[in-house]
């Protein structure tokens, strides 16, 4: 199976050079990085494709124009680049253990959805890491760094999972429960065609994640939690989140999340057309 790894990142070359440096120390490596760059000024956008290109792996970074917070349109431009089979997402603040692709793949395939967590580190935690001695801090080190990392919210994260899990057995979870976080999660690309990718229609801050998740379980994509096993580090940086007030100020997004009727397919996602078998 050939496993490919997609991200996103605006702004944050730092991040994802350790980002990519985690990639190179997986027990096993992903066969090709596909990078969706949401409008980086353009010396980052440089930056970003020397990162890549020295990195090692194969893959690509894909741009598009700055045009708001676009999460959801950067990933399906970075899914329209991927040749791999199974498709393991993780953001570019996130450096993953070395073992957690292996995880990803051994416990995934056709099906299922696989979604992660990550512990936090501090400012300084992740300024210690950034600097590291070239090529960067060595396994033991990101090991050390998970154990001393804020775990606080995984325990708590695994519960709500299986929790709703068991709630979708009996029909009686929400309908984007249990809930998907974006920080690493995983499923086969013939699954992710199910649904069209990420519906584009969420522009600015919230719901994408959630969204996508809905669908795949209307096409019964099983979840499934690999939050205490995956390992994986959010590295420090400033929020750009609206403040809690702000999020539900965002009228358009959680509007069009909650409409009525919600198909699995998406006519504004990877592709632009609806198959006839779906008009």
């Amino acid at each position: 199976m050939k496993l490919s790894v997609v991200t996103t990142v605006y702004n944050r070359p730092e991040h994802f050079r350790l980002f990519l440096h985690a990639l190179a120390l997986q027990s096993r490596r992903p066969d090709e990085v596909v990078v969706g760059d949401d409008g980086s000024d353009a010396p980052v956008a440089a930056r970003l494709e020397t990162l890549l290109a020295t990195s090692g792996f194969a893959g690509k970074v894909v741009h598009q124009p700055k045009n708001g917070f676009r999460a959801a349109a950067a990933r399906n431009l970075a899914l329209r680049e991927v040749t791999g089979d199974y498709v393991v997402f993780a953001d570019c603040d996130i450096a993953l253990l070395p073992d957690a692709l292996a995880l990803h793949e051994s416990i995934g395939g056709p099906g299922h959805l696989l979604a992660g967590n990550r512990a936090l580190l501090s400012k300084t935690q992740t300024d210690a890491l950034f600097a590291a001695p070239a090529p960067g801090p060595g396994p033991d080190a990101l090991v050390r760094a998970y154990g001393e990392a804020d775990q606080t919210e995984l325990q708590e994260a695994a519960r709500l999972f299986a929790q709703h899990v068991r709630r979708r057995r009996w029909h009686l979870a929400r309908p984007h429960k249990p809930k998907l976080l974006g920080c690493h999660f995983s499923l086969t690309m013939a699954d992710i065609r199910r649904v069209n990718g990420f519906d584009e229609n969420f522009v600015g801050w919230g719901y994408e994640d959630d969204d996508f998740a809905r669908r795949l379980y209307k096409v019964g994509i099983r979840p499934v939690s690999v939050i205490e096993s995956a390992h994986a580090l959010h590295l420090w940086h400033p929020s750009l989140a609206p403040v809690d007030g702000g999020r539900h100020r965002d009228r358009a997004n959680r509007a069009y999340f909650r409409r009525w009727f919600v198909p699995a397919y998406c006519r504004n996602g990877l592709q632009k057309t609806t198959p006839e078998s779906l008009l």
